[in-house]
């Protein structure tokens, strides 16, 4: 079993990139645009990057990522799903500047982390999008769903943890799902069989309910979806 769980709303208790672009940056008028479908997460992106002040150096970014939060109960999910022979990545339309030091401060390691990169430039933060993909119009810089068929090996079952827009293209391909917020909304609204949740001690006493007693199934639209995507790649 592979467990694929988002980073921003999920592991971390606010969405860390948009704290951020509205602590240094000025993102209304360029979040006004990708709502209406104007331009890409991507271009979103590198222009909220670029927004960024000139005070918000790596120094100032370490010390304003020391009061981030995590789930509290991330850390007890994290060490039962270690006790399995559970396979973890994290899966993130985020970036890598914060993601590793909150995981960091928090003591967490985890090695298998996708996600886009962001560097500090003498011409200010600029973004990279390694898993970017022309193949998929999911609402992300980097193709959540390329990152887990990339990981999943064909007898392993999906498990999909998230809360937000970027996650619902990677639930369309998982085999068990756990959502709350817009992503609960969106799996309701299309039918996609999910697990509500608040904190990852919900998620736990569901999944350790299940795999104890081998209730975890492969879901045959979620099967099919993998087999197209892989297909078409």
């Amino acid at each position: 079993m592979l467990v694929a769980i988002d980073f921003d709303g999920t592991i971390s208790c606010r969405d860390t990139s948009d704290d951020l672009f509205a602590e240094f940056g000025s993102v209304t008028e360029t979040t006004a645009l990708l709502v209406a479908g104007r331009i890409t997460v991507a271009e979103y992106y590198d222009m909220a990057l670029a927004s960024l002040a000139d005070t918000c150096t790596p120094e100032v970014l370490a010390q304003w990522l020391n009061s981030r939060e995590i789930d509290s109960t991330f850390i007890s999910f994290l060490e039962w799903l270690r006790s399995t022979d559970c396979r973890l990545a994290v899966v993130s339309d985020g970036f890598d500047a914060y993601i590793d030091p909150i995981l960091r401060n928090a003591g967490i390691t985890i090695a298998d982390v996708a996600c886009n990169t962001m560097r500090f430039t003498p011409q200010g933060w600029k973004g990279d999008y390694p898993g970017a993909s022309e193949s998929c119009s999911c609402f992300c810089a980097g193709c959540k769903r390329n990152a887990l068929l990339q990981r999943l090996a064909d007898d392993e079952i999906l498990v999909y943890i998230g809360d937000g827009m970027s996650d619902t293209c990677a639930v369309q391909f998982a085999d068990v799902v756990f959502a709350k917020g817009y992503l609960a909304s969106w799996c309701t609204e299309h039918r996609i069989p999910h697990h509500p949740w608040r904190r990852f001690s919900d998620i736990q006493r569901i999944l350790a309910s299940k795999y104890a007693t081998g209730a975890i199934r492969r879901r045959r639209q979620a099967h099919l979806a993998r087999k197209a995507a892989f297909i078409n790649e």
